[in-house]
């Protein structure tokens, strides 16, 4: 068979057993496993991976307790590494054809969702299987299209990929929150010190000192507002600002929509 050939192949295996039931699960893990041991390709991939992989130790860092349910239920951490990833569902593959772990009790206890085994099976192929296949294909289409010649530097390749996506996408959320902050951060400052020339104004207004002390309360509650870091409040506190200073124009006088742009600028900060 040829490299596509073989990939082909197995994509077709790994879909049998994900669209299958649960009933026929077994049959469909070993024919995947025998469509793995024809393939040449595959077969160096694997081999790579299980290099100095230490099952037992894999298990307890991929097959955890789960938090807030019983003693006998667990979770599947899916691997980071592409090569952890292939060589743990190879492992788990291989024990279910060989009887060591019953598919059942394995999905019962890792992947338990509603009390069904059909909902149970559907999480383990969404996310034990699914993402193992996509690896292999990933991997096998580097080395046909000829960007890696040996299937680990492929492996090694997609792994960098990953990382530099990741490290990529760590930088620009960095600088969107540091970007959001120092907008935070100035609009802040703009609506205190509006706030604070608010109540000079209002101090020296010629107005009746009722008035003069409902403005002041206004003024202050939006003042708490903005310190609580409280969205709700901020907002609510606006809407009194806003519509006070629409009924003492002369008073408080503002460009509500340069404000407003400044209350959205906070409340997204947050």
């Amino acid at each position: 068979m040829t490299k596509n050939e073989e990939l082909n192949l197995f994509l077709q295996k790994s879909n049998e057993l994900i669209e299958s039931q649960y009933i026929v699960a077994d049959i469909k893990i070993v024919n995947l496993l025998k469509t793995i041991a024809s393939s040449e390709t595959l077969l160096a991939i694997f081999k790579n991976c299980l290099k100095d992989f230490d099952f037992e130790s894999a298990k307890r860092k991929y097959l955890v307790k789960k938090e807030y349910l019983a003693e006998d239920k667990g979770e599947f951490i899916l691997p980071t590494s592409s090569r952890e990833l292939l060589a743990f569902v190879f492992n788990v593959l291989l024990e279910m054809d060989a009887k060591s772990i019953d598919i059942g009790s394995f999905i019962k206890k890792y992947f338990f969702e509603d009390g069904s085994y059909s909902a149970g099976y559907s999480a383990f192929m969404e996310n034990m299987i699914k993402p193992f296949r996509s690896s292999v294909k990933l991997i096998m289409e580097s080395v046909i299209e000829g960007k890696i010649q040996d299937p680990i530097e492929a492996i090694c390749e997609i792994e960098e990929r990953q990382l530099r996506e990741e490290e990529e996408r760590k930088r620009i959320k960095k600088m969107e929150e540091d970007n959001s902050l120092k907008t935070y951060g100035e609009a802040l400052k703009f609506l205190k010190k509006m706030l604070l020339e608010d109540k000079i104004k209002v101090k020296d207004a010629n107005i009746k000192e009722e008035s003069k002390s409902d403005l002041l309360l206004v003024i202050d509650m939006f003042a708490s507002a903005l310190d609580s870091n409280e969205k709700d409040a901020i907002s609510y506190a606006f809407v009194a600002y806003k519509y006070t200073a629409k009924a003492y124009k002369k008073v408080l006088k503002r460009k509500m929509k340069k404000v407003n742009k400044y209350i959205l600028d906070v409340t997204n900060g947050l």
